[in-house]
């Protein structure tokens, strides 16, 4: 898996008690009607409205960095500010026009002040350095960013990803999360702080660094290794010795280990593939929101594993299945005491599959995905 940088939407907020303020005379409000600033269309909630510098759209740096899961340090001696987002590192000093951009110095064509004590950054930089697509709606007096899609061209890896996660998304509903988005959480400051709480919690993961090393070890020595180790063990034994276990396992092992012989009967060499496939996917979204990777990149990292499920499975009922019977033996889950936490889950991915025809956003398990080639970005 190669680990490339892209440039990416990156605006931090510093807030500054002293250091280089803005010449009056030059900063004036846009106009007498407030500026708003949209992300994905959701409205940003400003403490300091944006200005017009020399013929410049500026906006308050805090609102859009926090939404967009930016980490942010100021060095109060230089005035700069140091942000970081998805491997890509920008420093920023008030009053100068030159930024460095992982190392490189970027000039353009308004220079970041402070006003109020908030930082503000010109529009056209977020634009033209961070590949987000930067709009202005004149009519509505209105900055409109979204995601730049460009890379994506006519993939159709947006439709895997949605598959693969829905299910981990309606287990997190109450906690924000919404299947459609690519991200499963908006990208606000609590869409971020979920993301990220999700990673931290459950998978030991903090940063761009961590992620990179849990996907790895989940494409290439997930459960389904430890499913098939159970399985060649327990084959290797004599007639004899498996009815002697089976005869003599208590607890857990009475239920799990005839289980592991059923799903192995059930799966043979696809395994508990899915299982594992579906959480790189899950992990690819989370680490979207959490502002670890890019958009890019997780369709990067998620375009050959796309290609695995096609090849292994023959649709998004088969493929969901085997995720879910994976989910049960990575749970110890005993099958046949209902209702419990796989039934659950099994429910949810009937009740998605039944709710999508009705939402106007589209199917979240597109079934074309499967007659026809992943369409990728590599």
């Amino acid at each position: 898996m190669r680990k490339r940088i892209f440039s990416v939407l990156l605006i931090a907020a510093v807030l500054l008690s002293s250091g280089a303020s803005a010449d009056k005379q030059s900063v004036h409000a846009a106009a007498d009607d407030v500026i708003r600033i949209t992300i994905d269309g959701k409205q940003v909630t400003l403490d300091q409205a944006p200005v017009i510098q020399s013929g410049r759209t500026l906006i308050p740096i805090r609102p859009v960095a926090e939404a967009i899961g930016a980490n942010v340090e100021w060095n109060q001696p230089t005035s700069t500010a140091t942000l970081v987002l998805a491997g890509v590192t920008v420093k920023l000093t008030i009053g100068s026009a030159t930024a460095q951009v992982n190392g490189e110095n970027k000039t353009f064509d308004a220079a970041p002040i402070i006003l109020n004590g908030r930082t503000l950054l010109p529009v056209r930089f977020v634009a033209e350095t961070f590949s987000q697509d930067v709009k202005w709606d004149a009519q509505n007096r209105m900055v409109i960013i979204t995601e730049d899609m460009t890379f994506a061209k006519n993939s159709n890896l947006k439709e895997w990803l949605l598959g693969a996660g829905a299910i981990i998304a309606k287990v997190n509903e109450r906690g924000g999360a919404d299947p459609y988005l690519i991200g499963m959480f908006e990208r606000t400051s609590r869409g971020v702080s979920a993301a990220r709480g999700i990673l931290r919690n459950s998978w030991n993961t903090s940063n761009r660094e961590d992620l990179f090393d849990t996907i790895y070890g989940i494409a290439n020595f997930g459960h389904s290794y430890n499913f098939d180790f159970d399985v060649e063990m327990f084959k290797s034994l004599s007639s004899a010795e498996q009815k002697q276990i089976l005869r003599t396992a208590t607890g857990v092992d009475a239920y799990m280990w005839p289980y592991v012989m059923a799903l192995d009967k059930k799966w043979g060499e696809k395994s508990i593939r899915a299982w594992d496939w579906f959480r790189v996917g899950h992990l690819c979204r989370w680490g979207y929101a959490a502002g670890y990777i890019t958009l890019e990149e997780a369709y990067e990292i998620f375009e050959p594993i796309a290609k695995e499920l096609r090849a292994t499975f023959k649709s998004w009922d088969e493929a969901s299945e085997n995720y879910l019977d994976g989910y049960a033996y990575w749970g110890r889950i005993d099958v046949s005491q209902t209702p419990n936490d796989f039934s659950r889950r099994t429910q949810m991915y009937d009740d998605l599959k039944a709710q999508e025809n009705a939402d106007a956003r589209g199917l979240l398990f597109d079934p074309k995905v499967w007659s026809e080639p992943v369409k990728g970005i590599l």
